[in-house]
């Protein structure tokens, strides 16, 4: 699953995305509303965590007022200073889908993205993923062949979910960068083969078919 979170203060912005990541999210940082729209309305992200107050001319709340009316669908829930009724009214007014103050406990935020999550991902159809007989549930992050339960890491079950979430469809090593580890992450040139053929090997771990083909040249597809 992919975060974005539009903050100018870079404590309040490294503190949220290093929990978001260690709690199987990619991360993306921008401190202003006009990039903070730009990323909102051309990346499909899970949930957006958006401030009042921002670097440049565009605030929070112009930031959620234009995304709503360019057809922008992700959740997003304020973070903010600003916390008095009115406050939080205005931002549910132009689109917020959720409020929280600051300062803020990291857990209740926490909790607040995987209910966001969870409730679009019921709305959208995918609350649970499937193909043939590997099931992947985006709530408990179980997953299973079959009648096995799969055990996975932190980044191949991000990676799994990307891979259901586009069966049948060519997925490119740029695309799983991007959204496993999100744009500004630095990998190593072998860290998508390696991953890929982690996951591989704990799909058919019992002798079951295989389910990701690798299309030279262009990426994987699962099938």
């Amino acid at each position: 699953m992919r975060v974005l979170v539009v903050e100018d203060d870079k404590d309040t912005a490294n503190f949220v995305a290093s929990a978001l990541v260690k709690n199987g999210f990619a991360c993306d940082q921008t401190a202003s509303g006009e990039d903070g729209l730009q990323h909102i309305a051309t990346i499909p992200y899970d949930i957006a965590i958006v401030d009042i107050t921002l670097a440049g001319s565009m605030s929070g709340l112009d930031l959620i007022k234009t995304a709503r009316r360019r057809g922008v669908k992700t959740p997003i829930i304020v973070l903010s200073a600003l916390s008095e009724p009115c406050e939080k009214i205005a931002g549910l007014n132009c689109g917020a889908d959720d409020y929280l103050g600051k300062p803020f406990s990291i857990s209740e935020l926490l909790a607040r993205v995987l209910a966001q999550v969870r409730r679009s991902s019921y709305a959208h159809g995918y609350g649970v993923l499937r193909a043939r007989d590997l099931t992947l549930c985006r709530e408990t992050r179980e997953v299973r062949r079959g009648g096995r339960h799969i055990d996975l890491t932190t980044g191949e079950y991000a990676l799994l979910e990307l891979m259901m979430r586009n069966k049948g469809r060519i997925v490119t090593p740029q695309m799983i960068l991007q959204s496993v580890w999100g744009m500004d992450y630095v990998p190593s040139s072998k860290i998508v083969e390696t991953r890929m053929c982690a996951i591989r090997k704990k799909l058919c771990a019992d002798g079951e078919p295989e389910m990701i083909t690798t299309i030279r040249g262009f990426g994987y597809v699962l099938r």
